[in-house]
């Protein structure tokens, strides 16, 4: 058999192909042989890998098929992608604790009434270790009481005519009406939405969505889709600082963009809950709906101040396109009435215990998975309103922690009765998806005081061993780790690495890490269905799964049952805590062996997107910083605030760029 060293040598050797330039036909020639030799050298190593996993210690069938049964329920449709506050995700936690009951492990929280604030330390215990739920809050939830459009004598339909948006503000307004164009404050080109100290004075704002466009329907700002000036919070804050009674959204009938004929809804518009289970995202004092484009001419025609000179929304987006523009429509009125109620919105980390025994038991050692996911993927993705099951993120994750804590449990059955033993807590953490919420929330609620938690080993994402590597994060959090986990890795002989493609700080381990407790991360990498619908069972290795909760079951019963404790580094553990960046960028970065980050993929809208950024890309040099790794930046990007502007040392193909990059916040 090959040692996984040498896989891990010939691996890591690979050429990683460049974005060239023009090329004589002779350098083409020569980049094909290149690549064809390259392309050989890696179907040898996948021979040579795929030789070791069949050559790998026999496991129990039945042990892959109880997995394969489980993550079925966990990725099934049903399950709605796991998104925070849905149903769905109330399904999965169910089913996690009917798993637990038939194990019949402790359940690892008090029974408490919900806490009011999620950053709250204080909840009322009523009965202690008697739920398998940690509630904490996830923003909140949006609903319209109240939603009416009057314009003369025609009341519209909330639905097929408008919606209001999540942030809007709950008022009645009747008031005159001012065509403000794109309201975009300033834009590329010396563009200009309003003059200087121009107000709407108490009016009803009508703004078209997008930004200026050329005659064909796309933005004359960019190549493709729309800049980030198109932003829609942008405009309500420029026109509600301007003094608008309320703000009405409009979309340009000719605009290329697959949503145009699509109303914007509470759903919609709704951002994700970030920090702590705060919801992130402005909030209005006045109402803002969207509406479609009849609805719009039929306001245009009742408020237009000369009937000699009539306005309709085509003449008027002609005048937008060509600069900015604030037009009062006249006198007559039209009345909105939005009344918005919004009510907090609950989540939960599941947890249960295997108690320990003698002088240990008081101490934790922690198993832990995510099982949220995305839904239909609102944030995170670009195939918003699709379902994503999340089979390997984190479904494996969730089903080999359920599988864990079915192994470990018969094993500590088969303890002496005189053996110490640490006890094992099994936790399945919420609202990972948006910023490490669950685990997060979990460090600054503990059951137990932090220093009782003696180690913490995190499997996110394990579903794709049979193709690669199983990487290992964590080691510098503990000298010690090396000696634990080196005979049962030799037992396992699974090829792996202490590299992790996409950092260390990509998961709930890091939210331990942060205060102190010694933390390893198993993840077998992203792949083409990472974050997408077709992130589903087919493509699953379920032996490889299965391998991997085997592993990290061994390590937990041999850190739990050893005397000695792994230390984390003081340094590291003295650290202040900060939840997190105020900042996001939009890029999966990965590790370059070349040094730096290389860029996986960028999301649009983004600060990353906005500054030119393109997948392929590798940042050398942040301000003055060099980066060496992912986790070289991620304590950078922590320090930085909404509007930093940021100089970027890129290195794309054969080119040395400098990019300027503006962060924007979280929402």
């Amino acid at each position: 058999m090959l040692k996984p060293i040498l896989i891990l040598i010939a691996l890591f050797s690979l050429a990683i192909p460049s974005i060239a330039g023009p090329e004589t036909a002779d350098e083409v020639r020569a980049r094909r042989a290149q690549r064809q030799l390259e392309e050989n050298e890696r179907n040898q190593e996948r021979e040579a890998l795929a030789r070791v996993y069949d050559e790998l210690p026999e496991i129990d069938p039945a042990l892959i098929e109880d997995f394969t049964a489980m993550l079925d329920i966990i990725a099934d449709p049903s399950m709605e992608g796991r998104v925070p506050g849905s149903r769905g995700i109330e399904d999965a936690a169910q089913y996690i604790e009917s798993h637990l009951t038939a194990l019949g492990l402790t359940p690892a929280f008090p029974l408490t009434e919900a806490p009011a604030d999620s950053d709250s330390d204080e909840t009322e215990v009523i009965t202690p270790f008697a739920s398998f739920r940690q509630q904490m809050q996830m923003g909140s939830q949006t609903a319209a009481t109240t939603e009416t459009l009057t314009v003369a004598d025609t009341a519209f339909n909330p639905g097929p005519d408008f919606s209001p948006l999540a942030y809007s503000g709950s008022a009645t307004v009747t008031a005159p009406v001012a065509f403000v164009g794109y309201a975009i404050v300033s834009g590329p080109n010396n563009y200009l939405g309003f003059e200087t100290s121009e107000t709407i004075d108490g009016r009803i704002a009508l703004v078209l969505n997008y930004e200026p466009m050329t005659e064909e329907g796309s933005s004359q700002w960019r190549d493709e889709k729309w800049s980030h000036n198109a932003r829609l919070t942008y405009k309500v804050t420029a026109l509600e600082r301007r003094g608008a009674a309320g703000v009405i959204i409009v979309s340009p009938p000719n605009a290329i963009d697959e949503r145009v004929n699509l109303l914007e809804t509470i759903e919609s518009t709704a951002p994700p809950a970030s920090k702590m289970g705060k919801q992130t995202g402005p909030q209005y004092d006045i109402p803002v709906i969207h509406v479609n484009a009849q609805v719009a001419n039929a306001i245009l025609a009742h408020t237009q101040a000369d009937a000699s000179i009539p306005h309709t929304l085509e003449t008027l987006i002609t005048k937008s396109n060509e600069s900015g523009i604030v037009l009062p429509l006249g006198d007559n009125e039209i009345t909105l009435d939005i009344q918005i109620e919004r009510t907090p919105k609950w989540t939960s980390n599941v947890g249960a215990i295997l108690p320990g025994r003698g002088n240990l038991k008081d101490e934790y050692v922690v198993i832990g998975s995510h099982y949220d996911h995305l839904g239909y993927g609102k944030f995170g993705t670009r195939s918003k309103g699709e379902l994503h099951p999340g089979a390997d993120d984190n479904g494996t994750g969730t089903t080999a922690n359920l599988l864990a804590a079915k192994t470990l449990t018969q094993q500590y059955q088969l303890l002496a009765e005189n053996q110490d033993a640490r006890s094992i807590l099994f936790l399945w953490f919420t609202a990972e998806e948006s910023g490490l919420n669950g685990s997060r929330f979990y460090a600054k609620h503990p059951i137990v005081p932090l220093e009782d938690h003696a180690v913490m080993l995190n499997m996110d994402m394990i579903g794709t061993l049979s193709d690669g590597l199983l990487e290992i994060g964590g080691f510098k959090s503990s000298k010690g780790f090396k000696a634990l986990t080196e005979p049962h890795l030799e037992a396992a002989a699974i090829p792996f690495s202490t590299q992790v493609s996409v950092g260390e700080g990509r998961s709930d381990h890091a939210s331990f890490d942060a205060v102190g407790i010694p933390s390893l991360f198993f993840f077998t990498g992203l792949h083409d269905r990472y974050h997408s619908p077709q992130d589903t069972i087919d493509f699953i290795d379920f032996e490889g799964c299965v391998r991997t909760s085997l592993l990290v079951s061994a390590i937990a019963h041999d850190a739990a049952t050893r005397t000695d404790r792994l230390e984390h580094p003081m340094s590291r553990a003295k650290k202040p805590e900060k939840e997190g960046p105020n900042v996001r960028v939009g890029i999966i970065p990965s590790n370059s062996s070349k040094g730096g980050m290389n860029i996986e993929r960028v999301f649009e809208d983004t600060s990353a997107s906005a500054a030119g950024i393109h997948p392929g890309d590798r940042i050398t040099k942040w301000n003055d910083t060099e980066l060496d790794s992912v986790e070289t930046w991620m304590p950078i990007l922590t320090d930085h605030e909404p509007g930093d502007i940021i100089k970027l040392t890129v290195i794309r193909g054969e080119e040395t760029l400098q990019l300027e990059m503006t962060l924007r916040p979280i929402e």
